[in-house]
């Protein structure tokens, strides 16, 4: 196994190792999305903190960059998906997979700047759902409720509702009715996907719904 010279001994003095962005995200993802730091990334590079903003503007802007190299990654397995409903379903569950840790966080960046290798991903679901039958302005809102849905459905392999439905547990007392009793120990144990499973279909289910009406 290597072993990261910043780990194990002291840094060599003379001139630092040459970086850019994707060293920077590397490291980034390396010691993880929903936890690194600035400091983080540069003692896994070798290189002091103030060296970083040559090249990236600080956490968000790495989120940014982030979460365009995981629509990368995902652009060449979803443009062979011609069926938009199979396009939607693995483009959030990619999301999901790769940036649920920190959804919000990358949701909250995409607001203020859109990548552009995000937007040619996103051109070909949106290709799907017009040829389907969805208006342009439809197609779009479909697209960023996806993003949404997404983004805030807690990381993969989690329950997003393990907590509120905690504190429903706690308040609940005999009084309660007994399909609220129920709908409390049903979603406690259900499998920890569940809950964003159901998002996707009624997402899906309500676009369909849509097109057959349209």
């Amino acid at each position: 196994m290597t072993v990261h010279p910043s780990r194990s001994a002291p840094r060599r003095r003379g001139r630092p190792p040459r970086i850019g962005r994707a060293d920077i995200v590397t490291a980034a993802m390396e010691r993880g999305l929903s936890s690194f730091s600035l400091a983080d990334v540069a003692d896994e590079l070798g290189v002091t903190t103030p060296a970083l903003y040559s090249h990236v503007e600080g956490r968000d802007h790495i989120l940014r960059l982030a979460a365009a190299r995981v629509m990368q990654q995902l652009g060449p397995r979803l443009d062979g998906i011609d069926d938009w409903q199979q396009w939607l379903r693995a483009w959030a569950m990619g999301i999901r997979r790769q940036l649920g840790a920190v959804g919000e966080e990358v949701l909250e960046a995409v607001r203020t700047s859109v990548d552009p290798t995000s937007l040619r991903v996103a051109e070909h679901g949106l290709d799907l759902l017009t040829a389907a039958g969805l208006a342009p302005d439809e197609a779009g809102y479909a697209l960023w409720l996806v993003i949404r849905t997404a983004c805030t459905g807690g990381p993969a392999g989690e329950a997003s509702v393990t907590d509120p439905v905690r504190r429903a547990r706690a308040v609940a007392d005999q009084r309660s009715s007994a399909g609220l009793r129920a709908a409390i120990d049903a979603v406690s144990e259900a499998e920890p996907d569940a809950a964003f499973g159901f998002d996707l279909d009624i997402i899906l289910a309500g676009l369909s719904h849509r097109l057959d009406r349209a």
